[in-house]
Parts: structure tokens; C-alpha cells; sequence
């Protein structure tokens, strides 16, 4: 998945509504779905870019 070229402000988005339909698939007791697998990995990989675009662009919290 390329994130690289999505903006800051999508990227957040992107993370925070997908964590959102996480929790709500998890009340649901979906989790199973193959479907879910994607999203997990959608979010993991939004947070990745998100934190690397902040800690290049603020070199003194690095590792926040």
C-alpha cells in the first residue's frame, strides 16, 4: 500500500476512521472477516507514515 502520496490531513483521517470501524467490528464480533485484516493493515501503516512524516519534520521529538 502506497500512503506516500496521501496528504497529512488524509493520512490522519484515514487512521483515526479506521481504528473507529476496527472497534466497531470488534463490538460486532467481525474480526474474523477477511476483511478485517486489510483495515488492521491500512491502520498500521497510516500510523507508520504519520510518525515518520512527524519525526522528520521534528527532529527534536524523535521517537515519540
Amino acid at each position: 500500500m502506497n500512503l506516500e502520496t496521501v496528504s497529512d490531513k488524509q493520512l490522519h483521517e484515514l487512521e483515526r476512521l479506521a481504528g473507529e470501524l476496527l472497534t466497531v467490528m470488534r463490538q460486532a464480533k467481525l474480526l474474523d472477516e477477511p476483511v478485517a485484516e486489510a483495515i488492521r493493515l491500512l491502520h498500521h501503516e497510516a500510523g507508520e507514515v504519520r510518525r515518520a512524516r512527524f519525526d522528520a519534520a521534528n527532529k527534536e521529538h524523535l521517537g515519540y
